[in-house]
């Protein structure tokens, strides 16, 4: 038998053309299978099963809480420590309370460090490199600063040691609660004695600029004046008098030995003439920010 090399040669192409058919057939196949598989994957990823993204809408307490850090941020990088040489890189906020004693009344603490040791402005003292850690505290009321003190020894206000013994010394007599609103001289010691504070009367003096007599009283050791009107109107007049930083009364200017603070309620004014944060928290609580001073 002749063997055809003719037909051989068109029966080997006609195989390798078949087998190269279905090569590609089955390649296609397992390309379509895996282009249906990555495309399963991409729409689970894509697209989460009923994923809904919902806003916990923020309360008042949220939006003055946050006012309140906002003013302690911005003032504690001014404060005579930290702007000599405090390292920004280093400040945190480690809390912020609310305190009880008054609305929109938040204490607010900061961490930072220090290049050098001490407090306050050192400009022209001798000092050393070295990393000094500190902790202030902030008393924020409304948009106003009360008091800033670091590591307990130094206010930042006035720039100073802090006074020793300033916590507010307690009465022995037993404490009344008082729920009524201060509008008068009696009523603003009822309320400061509710706080089982010691309040003493010190003497009266029928001589002032505001020609009413002034009630001298400490609290806890600490004095201040309170002036009684007649009337709600009579006291509007008498605060109009006195310059926005307390340091003119009417035509006279005065020169305070320390911090003047001025505050009224109905027909009373009190001055406090000083920096000691707790009797400023304690009047703010009764008698709201001050109307005038530093």
């Amino acid at each position: 038998m002749k063997f055809n090399v003719g037909l051989y040669v068109e029966l080997q192409n006609s195989i390798l053309l078949h087998m190269s058919i279905q090569s590609r057939t089955k390649i296609a196949i397992t390309a379509a299978i895996i282009v249906v598989a990555i495309a399963s994957v991409a729409t689970l990823y894509l697209y989460p099963t009923q994923t809904v993204l919902s806003e916990i809408p923020e309360t008042e307490e949220d939006k003055l809480k946050n006012k309140a850090l906002g003013i302690a941020q911005r003032f504690v990088v001014t404060t005579p420590t930290f702007e000599f040489d405090g390292d920004i890189n280093t400040l945190d906020t480690l809390s912020i309370d609310t305190l009880e004693s008054g609305s929109n009344q938040y204490l607010i603490k900061f961490s930072f460090n220090s290049t050098h040791e001490g407090y306050g402005n050192r400009e022209n003292q001798n000092l050393t490199n070295e990393i000094t850690p500190h902790t202030i505290e902030i008393l924020v009321s409304g948009e106003k600063i009360i008091s800033a003190t670091t590591d307990e020894v130094w206010d930042e206000l006035s720039n100073q040691s802090v006074t020793k013994n300033s916590k507010l010394q307690s009465s022995n007599t037993p404490v009344t609660a008082f729920d009524g609103k201060v509008n008068d001289y009696q009523s603003l010691i009822q309320a400061i004695q509710s706080r089982g504070l010691e309040v003493q009367f010190i003497e009266k003096i029928n001589d002032s600029m505001f020609e009413v007599p002034i009630n001298v009283i400490t609290i806890a050791k600490i004095e201040i004046q309170i002036y009684e009107f007649d009337s709600v109107s009579d006291t509007k007049d008498a605060k109009s008098t006195v310059s926005t930083d307390g340091t003119q009364i009417g035509l006279n200017s005065i020169r305070w030995m320390d911090i003047p603070h001025f505050y009224s309620k109905g027909t009373i004014i009190v001055q406090y003439i000083g920096h000691n944060p707790e009797i400023l928290n304690l009047l703010d609580s009764f008698l709201g920010e001050q109307f005038a001073g530093m």
